[in-house]
């Protein structure tokens, strides 16, 4: 049975989490990748959305936001968590 991995980003997003996360998408085990921030702002949000969106899509992972329905439609995200 092939096991499928459903990943939720951490609270807080650094400079670092971008490569890490690249490295662990790399062994092909993710399926899904989850971003979970509460209270950022909008424009910051942006921009990490659309730096992962460029790591998931490189790695096939559907790329999921928490909440912000507005902001995965406007950047294709492949799903929204409500």
């Amino acid at each position: 049975m092939k096991r499928l991995v459903y990943l939720i980003s951490p609270n807080r997003i650094n400079q670092g989490f971008y490569s890490n996360l690249d490295k662990v998408l790399s062994f092909k085990n993710v399926k899904f990748f989850q971003l979970r921030l509460k209270k950022i702002n909008k424009k910051k949000l942006i921009h990490i959305s659309k730096k992962i969106k460029k790591i998931t899509a490189r790695h096939k992972v559907k790329f999921i936001i928490n909440d912000y329905f507005v902001l995965a439609s406007k950047i294709k995200a492949d799903g929204c968590h409500m």
